[in-house]
């Protein structure tokens, strides 16, 4: 285990100096071996994937400004050498060499795939082309970096009175900083979530919402227009008429036209619902007639307490963090026939995270991972799951992933969640299994390196749980009784689950058209007029002097023209979990076939052909419109 505690300048720079150096050996071997084999392109590529891991990691999460900056050059400096091995012309003929004939299937698969990042790095274009793909490539490193550390080093604070938060609980005024009367909120998930969904001064959540929609819109906009305009360029460079045609090439998806036709199929139905939401989320309010954006998670909120019959505030105190995760440990454990065991946090980069290891049954170690859950200056702003250290059989080594999250502190507040936030527990912990379950011949195909719009049907899976009774009561603590939620409540959450879904399922489509506009047939530069173009599938009027795309980390952290793939991979996650719906919610024998054919395999197979496994059937969108009340 790299101890991250211990790091600091001097021994990060040596770092990543040395692996640098010691991968310019592995590719001098390379191209002077006469007996090359995949096993050390594997080789190259792991050390390569660890360094990043060990170092430009810290760019999202560690406590020193200093360090973070490092880690974000470091980045920078990680991703061109990586574009540098792929442009090599001696090692893409060493490539050619290999012998495949009597290889396994997934060796195959892995020179295919080796293949296709050569062609990518310009192996085949004329030397013009070539030399302009490199700069391409190279500002987009620059951008994409650029963009994160803006997102994250946004300072925005905004300052209201007691009258102005009324609404907030006393716990959740008790969790903001103050500036003499004032109380303070900021950018970070918790402050935003308490304001949207639970202030009643309409002001302030709209307040509040610009401001947290237009987070680093100076300095982002710009990078993004770039970025899209370079994008653009480049898939002409390999004959592709949009850059979506190109990204969408190797995934399940194939091509735009695909992702086209999931959007026509299901916005006619959801716009319906959507229409008859609004209606009823504003009918109790006489003074709103027509419901603004900063509105919809506020009257959802109020809404599903109505029904469910207690108040927010009231039913955080069922959902303190730690009782929540050690419950979702437990489910996982009897599930999926897991060991999870805590360990000494002493490696880890700060003293809020956690390290824990993860085991099968049989005693059989197979990975660690870091918890990383509360908000920290300059921290990653949002909610994921880094890949900080490769698996692969041939290299013998465990992999190690990280959840890196923004939920209440305990240590400096209440640590009572929404139910919101602990779905998003749920769904990271999600690929958090995905990473370390998954197993493989070679780093490339460990856990959830696998096609990209298949990557977030495992998280999506796992939300399912938090809302069914068996594994709700469970989960559920009360703070102060430690009575769980009982079952008629948890019946009434349930009654309450799909109220507003559709206004949020369009927002969401909103976001995919948005990424696919900029990325497509109708591709122009103008963010402004995409973003506008995008909400009008909500049919909610949004104001025009915000843009969230430039917050919008997905564009720059490569989601870009696959934002598609949340709605695709809900989905698939949606008809997945009708096994366990079918055949038991926490059945131990669907679980240990889940595990073995939809997260074991990692990249190894192809996600149609895993989900055909584990379903018996191909999979359809009939689970995901009865989940939503949208079967017609």
């Amino acid at each position: 285990m790299f101890n991250y505690s211990e790091a600091n300048l001097d021994s990060l720079n040596n770092d990543l100096d040395s692996t640098i150096e010691e991968c310019k050996k592995l590719v001098k071997n390379i191209k002077s071996s006469t007996n090359i084999n995949l096993s050390d392109f594997d080789e190259l590529e792991s050390t390569v994937y660890d360094v990043s891991g060990r170092v430009a990691f810290l760019g999202d999460v560690h406590p020193e400004e200093k360090i973070r900056d490092f880690g974000n050059e470091a980045d920078s400096k990680i991703q061109n050498f990586a574009l540098e091995i792929f442009n090599d012309d001696d090692l893409y003929k060493k490539y050619n060499e290999i012998d495949i004939s009597d290889a396994d299937k997934e060796s195959i698969e892995f020179h295919k795939d080796l293949g296709i990042d050569f062609k990518n790095a310009g192996h085949g274009l004329s030397n013009k082309s070539r030399n302009r793909l490199i700069e391409i490539d190279k500002r987009l490193i620059e951008l994409g970096i650029a963009f994160s550390e803006n997102i994250a080093k946004d300072k925005t604070e905004l300052k209201f009175s007691e009258v102005e938060l009324s609404g907030l609980s006393k716990n959740e005024l008790n969790n903001l900083k103050k500036d003499g009367e004032k109380f303070i909120i900021t950018m970070a998930y918790p402050d935003v979530n308490a304001i949207s969904e639970n202030c009643n001064v309409r002001s302030t959540r709209e307040i509040v919402w610009k401001a947290f929609n237009n987070r680093a819109v100076e300095d982002n906009i710009p990078i993004l227009k770039e970025a899209v305009l370079l994008r653009n360029e480049k898939s002409k460079l390999f004959g592709f008429e949009t850059w979506a045609e190109y990204r969408l090439q190797n995934r399940m998806a194939k091509n735009p036209k695909n992702v086209d036709a999931m959007y026509k199929d299901l916005i006619p139905k959801v716009q319906k619902a959507a229409e008859k939401e609004k209606k009823d989320l504003v009918k109790d309010d006489i003074k709103i007639t027509d419901i603004s954006p900063w509105d919809i998670r506020y009257f959802i909120s109020s809404e599903r307490s109505k029904t469910s019959n207690i108040k927010n505030s009231e039913l955080k105190k069922y959902f303190f963090i730690h009782d929540v995760k050690n419950e979702m440990f437990k489910v996982c454990e009897e599930v999926f026939d897991l060991e999870i065991k805590p360990e000494s946090n002493q490696t880890a980069w700060h003293e809020d995270v956690e390290l824990w290891s993860l085991w099968e049954k049989n005693g059989e170690q197979l990975a660690y991972f870091y918890l990383d859950l509360y908000p920290r200056e300059g921290k990653f702003t949002h909610a994921a799951v880094f890949d900080i250290s490769s698996g692969g059989s041939e290299r013998q080594k465990l992999p190690v992933c990280s959840m890196v999250a923004n939920f209440p502190n305990p240590n400096t507040g209440d640590g009572l969640m929404t139910f919101d936030e602990v779905e998003t527990l749920f769904h990271e912990f999600g690929h958090v299994l995905h990473n370390g379950i998954g197993k493989s011949k070679y780093t490339r195909f460990v856990g959830a390196n696998c096609e990209w719009d298949f990557v977030e049907a495992p998280s999506q899976i796992m939300e399912h749980w938090v809302w069914k009774v068996e594994c709700l009561k469970r989960i559920s603590k009360h703070i102060e009784t430690s009575e769980p939620l009982s079952e008629q409540l948890c019946e009434r959450l349930n009654e309450s689950k799909n109220i507003g879904v559709s206004l949020l399922t369009l927002r969401q489509i909103s976001f995919g058209l948005a990424d696919q506009h900029m990325h497509g047939k109708n591709f122009n530069d103008d963010l402004l007029e995409i973003e506008q173009t995008s909400q009008k599938v909500t049919n909610i009027t949004y104001p025009k002097d915000t843009n969230h795309l430039a917050a919008f980390g997905h564009l720059l952290g490569g989601y870009d023209a696959a934002y598609y793939g949340y709605l695709w991979a809900e989905i698939i996650g949606d008809d997945l979990f009708s096994r366990f719906e079918d055949e038991g919610v926490l059945s131990n024998s669907v679980g240990v076939d889940y595990k073995n054919k939809i997260l074991k395999p990692g990249g190894t197979i192809s996600a149609e052909n895993m989900v055909q496994s584990f379903l018996g059937r191909k999979w359809n969108d009939k689970a995901f419109l009865f989940q939503k009340n949208l079967l017609i």
